[in-house]
């Protein structure tokens, strides 16, 4: 006889899916954390390529934000896994006739997720980079400094205090559409909880649990981030 009881269902014993859900939970913040990392560097890289570019990457960089922040976010997970996985496919079977490639789920759903993030985080590092004083930049060259040294010194560290509030909103956006992931059959948290609740006939209790456990998530980074804002905060005053 399945259990009904809470409890029972989302607990460590026997017939417990707490060991399953805490894996689908970790399965969950390692995308978002990496795809959070990785939609920064694309952010950089594309906010560069507006700002100094030349004017085809300028161009192309444009063309990546609007179409990427025009479509729904689980429209771009779906085109990423399906797409991405015929295109590979095709490719390698250009170059290797008869060879099979399977695309990893936890892969596809990072560089999907990845594009959606960097697709804000462009517009993020661009604002913060534009915000920083022409009259600093200029007095930086002036005392010969190089642009690397003008870069890592002067812009890098106000440009980032600028930008750390809405990174860490960002941040809070990467987490929850982390849950989108599991269109593509991924076990991570909604997954797991999908299967339980299919097998118990219990989908409120699951569902719930899913909740809870995003609320904690979504709760410590919000701690986290108040304690960063106010360290850099003090850091921007004593400098």
């Amino acid at each position: 006889m399945k259990p009904t009881d809470p409890f029972v269902l989302l607990g460590f014993g026997e017939g417990g899916w707490g060991a399953t859900m805490l894996a689908g939970t970790l399965v969950t913040v390692e995308i978002a954390v990496l795809s959070y990392l990785v939609g920064c560097l694309i952010g950089l890289v594309a906010a560069w390529a507006k700002l100094r570019g030349p004017r085809p990457l300028a161009l192309a960089a444009e063309g990546y934000t609007t179409v990427v922040q025009g479509l729904p976010d689980i429209l771009v997970i779906l085109i990423v896994y399906y797409g991405g996985t015929s295109a590979i496919r095709d490719l390698v079977g250009l170059i290797a006739p008869g060879t099979t490639v399977e695309i990893d789920a936890f892969a596809a759903g990072v560089a999907s997720l990845g594009l959606i993030c960097g697709s804000y985080a462009t517009e993020i590092f661009r604002a913060a980079f534009l915000a920083v004083p022409k009259g600093q930049v200029e007095a930086a060259t002036s005392l010969g400094l190089r642009p690397a040294q003008l870069f890592r010194l002067v812009v890098a560290p106000q440009a980032l205090r600028r930008a750390l509030p809405p990174l860490g909103n960002m941040w809070l956006v990467t987490l929850k559409d982390a849950a989108l992931v599991s269109v593509v059959g991924l076990r991570d948290l909604v997954g797991v909880a999908a299967s339980g609740a299919a097998y118990s006939r219990q989908p409120f209790t699951f569902y719930m649990a899913v909740a809870t456990v995003f609320f904690v998530l979504s709760t410590i980074s919000m701690l986290g981030l108040a304690a960063l804002e106010r360290r850099s905060a003090r850091a921007g005053a004593q400098g």
